[in-house]
């Protein structure tokens, strides 16, 4: 009798322990049911902006996928226009803009929550520097979106500039998901560019950018 007792008290103890993970684990997906798009901007002949050995097309691919990453341990859903070096065009002729089509088409066909596309800034001024956000005001929720990361990143992070709205880009006024431009920094400033080789800099990044998604989504 005595030995049936303790069984029944270690499998009570057993029975809240798993619980208590399993709880903790659910409260850690706080983007569970969400799909995002995530466009790594450029790719293949089309490198972005360059800094001597420096391409924006690579550091566009590294932060989404880290991005990426990010978002599904919070359980979301993520996509990327782009997973290696290439564009997404299919003919020469007017490539540039038959990239940005094919991008549109995949986010739009997506049934995406959110999307978020990633660069880097350039200027020919080495002055002008830090983060900033652009939107559409296609979308309504577009402001949203670039508000709420923008605080966050500004409550976290230094050298973030106001968010601002764009129409004039071709591939965000083309898009039905809601979402935001990410220009993670100026490739011509010394500063921003050494800053955004850094591996430490880079996650502090990442990390405030998903903080202010999962921000968003609760909002």
């Amino acid at each position: 009798m005595r030995q049936y007792k303790t069984l029944i008290i270690a499998l009570f103890f057993i029975s809240i322990f798993c619980f208590s993970k399993v709880n903790a684990t659910i409260k850690d997906y706080t983007l569970l049911g969400k799909t995002i798009y995530i466009d790594p901007g450029h790719g293949g002949p089309d490198s972005g902006a360059i800094s001597k050995n420096f391409y924006e097309k690579d550091m566009n691919l590294l932060l989404s996928q880290k991005l990426g990453n990010a978002l599904s341990q919070k359980g979301a859903v993520v996509y990327y226009t782009r997973n290696g070096d290439y564009d997404l065009a299919k003919t020469n002729n007017n490539r540039k803009r038959n990239d940005l089509y094919a991008r549109v088409k995949l986010i739009n066909n997506s049934n995406a929550n959110l999307y978020i596309s990633m660069h880097l800034n350039a200027s020919p001024s080495t002055k002008w520097n830090g983060i900033q956000i652009f939107y559409s005001n296609i979308l309504k929720e577009n402001k949203k979106i670039a508000e709420i990361i923008t605080t966050t990143m500004q409550e976290n992070m230094k050298n973030i500039r106001e968010y601002k709205k764009e129409n004039s880009y071709y591939m965000y006024s083309k898009l039905k998901v809601p979402g935001v431009l990410v220009e993670a920094g100026f490739v011509s400033n010394p500063n921003d560019n050494y800053k955004i080789r850094q591996t430490t800099y880079q996650d502090i990044l990442i990390k405030n950018i998903t903080l202010g998604i999962e921000k968003y989504f609760n909002s």
